[in-house]
Order: structure tokens, then C-alpha cells, then sequence
């Protein structure tokens, strides 16, 4: 009987063996110490920036009802997690497969197996796979599996990861008040149009079965009722991002853009109640007035330097 604890990711139980080691015996020293550099670096990434990406349910919401590849691409909580990864060395993945709470991503060029220069046919990708589970069960919320199901190291084109949620997590965040009004037999204060997608989505996701409750409906809606969960409501890691592209969009010049930005940015609440001093508040204020009149960044250090 195994001694492992329950429900970890399928990387730390036993069938799917320890991480595979840095150097199989056939790399040099050298080459193996710079692929491990680059693979705590990942680690690190990974370690820094999660704990600051998670993601309110509503975003969360928008991409489990989307029913369609080209409908989940266009949410911005996958834009953000193929960004995110990207920029944490994970390479460029992209979701190739759906299915409602069963989902494909594929990472070509997979720099990940750069970690392993010497170890050939097996699947070492497991900086990724716990990045995967990581993402959706903490930042998303999504009890979840992960599995890599192909590799580049293991003779295959790309890495695959499979990803499966567990329902009654998917449900609990998926659904909102209205979708639970459906699910009790009341219409909620939609129009016709968004009732029916609201059915439809239900429908696909076995809750509704011929317009009424199915069995796993009515098991969850029983789930529900003794589940009360306070649904916390914050501002997307990516809302800030969007709002600086913006104001760069909508300025002719890089120092009136940046001046802008500059305002968007100190103007968050501050959570330090010491009052700034004169002098740093008068140096903020010239700073911007220098970005406004200013056509490059190049142009502004040049002026900070001579004042």
C-alpha cells in the first residue's frame, strides 16, 4: 500500500518516478552546470511570480465556459498564461485540444529539454508539468491532474501536457448566481440570448440534460447548498499591463506617454503612512514635466543628467 499523501500532482507520485537527474553520463561538466543554471532559473521564476498572478474567479469563469479553441484563445486569461509562461523560460505553449475540463497544450522547441542535454528517450519536462498544475490549482483555483503525454526528449515533434480538472472544483468556480438560478428552475434577469448560451454551456457540461437537472446537476446543486464560498472579487495581475499599453497606444510621443504612466503608477494607494518628503514629491513632478516635452527616452536621460 503506498505511504504517499493524496492528491498530488502526478509528477510526486510514485508511478510517475523522481525528476530525471541533470546529466545521464554522457554530458560535460561545463554543459551540465550551465542547463542546471538555466533550470533554477525557471525554478525561480516560478517560485517569485506565482504567488503575485492570481486570478479572480470571474476571468477564471470567462475561460471555462468558452467552448470553442479559437473562444478560449481570444480570453485574456489565456493570453496571460501563455505570456506568463513564456516569460518564465517555460517556451512558447499553446492549447492544441479541448474538451470541457480537459485540456492539451503543446510546447514546440521546448526549452525545458535544454535542461537535460544528455538524457534521451524519456519525458523530463517536469519544471513544466509542475508549473501547469501550480497555475490551475493555485492561481486559477482548479483542482487539477497534469500529466506530460509527450516529449521532445522521448523521440516526439513537441511536449504535451494534459491537463484534467476535477468537476466539482470547475463547477464551483464556473458557476454564478444566475447559472445556479437555472440549475433551481428559475429564469435569472437575462435576456433570451445570453439564457440560452447560459443552457447551452450547462448543457455541454452535464449539469442540464434536455433543459432539466441531470444527475450530476442535482448532485452538485446538493454539493452547493452545504458549500457556501464567499466568491473574493480583485483586479487581474494583467489589468495593469492592459492599462499602460493603452496609455502608450494613445500618445504620439514616448515622453508624454511616459509622463502619463508615470502618474498612473504613483497614483496607486499608498500603503505607507509616512508622507513622502518635499523634495521627492517636487523631483516626481519635474521628472514628469521633463517626460512630457520629451520625444524619446534617450532625450529624457539626457536632460536628468544635466539638471
Amino acid at each position: 500500500m503506498s505511504e504517499m499523501p493524496p492528491n498530488l500532482p502526478p509528477f510526486m507520485q510514485n508511478s510517475a518516478g523522481a525528476p530525471p537527474p541533470m546529466d545521464g553520463g554522457g554530458g560535460g561538466f561545463a554543459q551540465s552546470m550551465g542547463a542546471f543554471g538555466a533550470l533554477l532559473k525557471i525554478q525561480q521564476n516560478i517560485s517569485e511570480r506565482f504567488p503575485l498572478s492570481k486570478v479572480p474567479w470571474n476571468e477564471t469563469r470567462k475561460f471555462l465556459k468558452a467552448l470553442t479553441i479559437d473562444a478560449i484563445k481570444a480570453s485574456s486569461l489565456y493570453q496571460f498564461h501563455i505570456k506568463f509562461f513564456n516569460e518564465m523560460g517555460l517556451g512558447s505553449m499553446q492549447l492544441i485540444s479541448y474538451a470541457p475540463m480537459h485540456y492539451i497544450f503543446a510546447v514546440p522547441n521546448n526549452p525545458v529539454c535544454n535542461c537535460y542535454p544528455a538524457l534521451n528517450n524519456q519525458k523530463v519536462c517536469v519544471a513544466t508539468t509542475d508549473a501547469l498544475y501550480r497555475f490551475f490549482k493555485e492561481n486559477l483555483e482548479l483542482d487539477c491532474s497534469v500529466e506530460e503525454i509527450e516529449c521532445i526528449k522521448n523521440g516526439d515533434e513537441v511536449c504535451k501536457f494534459k491537463v484534467d480538472l476535477q468537476p466539482i472544483s470547475a463547477y464551483q468556480v464556473m458557476l454564478d448566481e444566475h447559472d445556479k438560478m437555472i440549475l433551481s428552475g428559475l429564469r435569472p434577469p437575462v435576456d433570451d440570448t445570453e439564457l440560452m448560451d447560459r443552457v447551452k454551456s450547462l448543457t455541454i457540461y452535464k449539469l442540464l440534460d434536455n433543459g432539466k437537472l441531470s444527475e450530476i446537476g442535482g448532485a452538485y446543486m446538493q454539493f452547493a447548498n452545504t458549500m457556501k464560498v464567499e466568491e473574493k472579487t480583485f483586479d487581474p495581475p494583467w489589468k495593469k499591463a492592459e492599462e499602460l499599453a493603452s496609455i502608450a497606444a494613445s500618445h504620439n510621443t514616448f515622453g508624454s506617454a511616459f509622463g502619463e504612466m508615470t502618474k498612473k503608477v504613483q497614483g496607486e494607494p499608498s500603503t505607507d503612512s509616512v508622507a513622502k518628503p518635499a523634495s521627492v514629491s517636487e523631483e516626481n513632478s519635474k521628472l514628469q514635466e521633463e517626460a512630457k516635452s520629451s520625444d524619446s527616452f534617450a532625450e529624457l536621460m539626457a536632460k536628468m543628467k544635466k539638471s
